[in-house]
């Protein structure tokens, strides 16, 4: 059967074999002779595996879930099986699958599927598309960053002795780990420090280049990390099991290990600008203009990037609005800023937090149901927990995180007095009572709730703007309500309705390479109202942490779509407010825009792109 024959859906199944080449083949970049030949057992993926097709019955409810599963395997599988950074090997591997996942879609005529089964297509071939742009963003840094390291083939020729058994004798090993010792400390001498501030200089092996950029030095660095890791793993390996290797290499590996971790810090100081010992500094790799266009199409939004910061901009001076209403109803003369300061004094003592969370989590649940709103399985509201956050992890999460626990911030006998201030400050009564919910019922736990029973291999798509959306909507959906009960409850929800909003401007001002870290937090003290330490752990937390360039973007963007999808269909009169949030949660992670298609019976095609225009400028 050709390759480009449609096949009809019902009745068959995609097996996930793969078509790989022999895993020998190398790249001619490498150091000879560190070229291996993987020993027959030891290929991930046969060679002689092709792209096959077996038959299952219609009755069989095969759909195209099973692939989004397997799909999900085969990515997990590589994740363990290939490690080394800058290695060709796994590279070819990953290209090769996503290549052959691409094909096996592009099999499957997509007219003879249901309408859940050609959401589940398109969302996995949209993933399969943007772990492809991953990839290409991997490859084109790890390009930038290697005449940082011109003696990564070292490295790798090292380190394959374990990932590929590749035949490398004891004396040859102490031999690589001394020339990687050697070639290590001579860049670390050659680098020197800008002459001019924000200058940053090229490498002395290299003074007719052009500057290195202090973002390809801050990733040179992570190389060099996971590198040091990989020659602990593979010294750990060789190391009392084989004696000539023990006797020969001990003292280079040592030197070897020193070196990198000098030339890893020589990287980061005299080139990226950052010193050693400055733990609070906020370091981040903006990602530029097409692959946050890339992003936004992945995560099936129609705008683009200033279109986006436009409409956080729009919603901050809705905020702006409400804040000058909120601070007249105190007698403030509209001044937010005295009207916030009031708020941000009004906490319980020491050691009352966690019962003032407790409270507040069940007076949401309450009205939750009392309004008829929302099913929340008995089971789901008992299953949570409260926990204190860490000082250390209060510097990165200033306020509570959600989920299968509540975990609380609040200050600890270790925080300097400046800090316990601060942290009463920013864990308020008030901006708890807006945001318990967000984290607790209706929010995160009861989405993670869900996300077990329902549709669950779709976490393959996670995706900030239907976990952090949904929430957010929560407290748009309350507002309107009147769940605030004084003028301090309402700066409470408008506090954190800002700081969304605000988050849209600064993380995407930021990823396009226009904003600093610390412009960044400068914005958010000054345009929301966040105390330094709160301010600076945000910024940290946006882009040091494990958070994709749209995670501070999807909160407000996804509950804005969830509002404009409550108008098509719960005040259309479609449905009940109660039925319109459980389909939403028994979807499990889908884009709003084909979960509109679903609740409105929309027709789809393969070629889909998006074009819900969700919001009203």
């Amino acid at each position: 059967m050709k390759r480009n024959q449609k096949l009809p859906f019902l009745g068959l199944v995609l097996v996930a074999a793969t078509p790989f080449s022999d895993a020998s083949t190398r790249a001619q970049d490498r150091v000879q002779p560190s070229a291996v030949s993987l020993p027959e057992n030891g290929k991930v993926v046969s060679s002689k595996d092709n792209l096959s097709i077996a038959t299952l019955s219609p009755s069989s409810g095969f759909s195209i879930g099973a692939l989004v599963s397997q799909y999900a395997a085969d990515q997990k599988t590589l994740d363990h099986r290939f490690r080394l950074p800058l290695d060709t090997i796994g590279q070819e591997y990953r290209m090769k699958m996503l290549q052959s996942w691409q094909e096996k879609l592009a099999a499957i005529d997509f007219s003879q599927l249901d309408q859940d089964n050609q959401i589940d297509w398109l969302l996995l071939d949209a993933e399969i598309r943007h772990d492809r742009n991953l990839l290409d963003r991997k490859l084109t840094r790890n390009e930038s960053a290697k005449p940082l390291i011109p003696y990564f083939l070292l490295l790798l020729k090292y380190c394959e002795s374990k990932e590929y058994g590749s035949k490398l004798s004891a004396e040859d090993s102490a031999n690589v780990l001394d020339e990687i010792a050697n070639r290590a400390n001579e860049l670390s001498k050659g680098l020197q420090k800008p002459t001019q501030k924000n200058e940053p200089p090229s490498a002395t092996t290299a003074p007719a280049t052009p500057p290195i950029a202090p973002t390809t030095a801050i990733h040179a660095a992570t190389l060099l990390d996971q590198f040091s890791r990989q020659l602990q793993d593979t010294h750990r390996y060789h190391e009392g099991y084989d004696p000539k290797y023990t006797w020969w290499a001990a003292k280079p590996f040592e030197a070897a290990k020193l070196a990198i971790a000098n030339h890893r810090k020589a990287i980061r100081e005299k080139i990226a600008g950052l010193d050693e010992n400055d733990t609070d500094k906020i370091v981040g790799l903006p990602i530029g203009s097409e692959a946050l266009t890339k992003e936004l199409q992945h995560a099936w939004i129609p705008y683009t990037a200033p279109e986006l910061i436009a409409i956080g901009e729009r919603e901050l001076k809705w905020c702006d609005d409400r804040f000058r209403e909120a601070a007249n109803d105190l007698k403030l003369d509209g001044d937010w800023r005295k009207a916030l300061a009031n708020v941000k004094s009004l906490h319980v003592e020491p050691g009352d937090q966690p019962r003032l969370i407790r409270e507040l989590a069940w007076e949401a649940i309450r009205f939750i149901e009392g309004n008829d709103l929302l099913t929340i399985p008995e089971m789901a509201k008992q299953g949570w927990r409260v926990e204190m956050m860490t000082p250390e992890a209060q510097k990165v999460n200033p306020y509570f995180l959600g989920g299968d626990n509540i975990i609380v911030s609040f200050p600890t006998n270790t925080m300097t007095h400046s800090e316990k201030l601060m942290s009463l400050k920013s864990n308020n009564i008030h901006f708890c009572r807006a945001t318990v919910h967000h984290e607790l019922i209706p929010g995160h736990h009861l989405q993670y709730y869900s996300l077990a029973r329902y549709r669950n291999y779709r976490e393959l798509f996670s995706s900030p703007f239907w976990m952090e959306g949904w929430a957010l909507y929560w407290e748009m959906q309350l507002w309107d309500m009147n769940f605030a009960q004084s003028p301090e409850d309402r700066i409470g929800m408008l506090f954190w309705r800002r700081h969304r909003a605000a988050r849209i401007v600064f993380s995407l001002n930021y990823q396009l390479g226009k904003w600093s870290a610390e412009e960044c937090v400068k914005y958010l003290i000054e345009r929301v109202g966040h105390e330094p330490s709160a301010a600076a752990a945000e910024v940290r937390r946006s882009i040091m942490g494990s958070y994709g360039p749209l995670y501070q973007a999807g909160y407000m963007l996804g509950g804005l779509q969830l509002r404009a999808l409550h108008k098509e269909v719960v005040q259309a009169g479609k449905m009940t407010n109660r039925e319109f949030h459980d389909a939403i949660l028994r979807e499990n992670y889908v884009p709003f825009e084909l979960l509109r298609a679903k609740m409105l019976s929309l027709p789809l095609s393969e070629i889909q792109l998006p074009t819900w225009k969700f919001y009203d400028f």
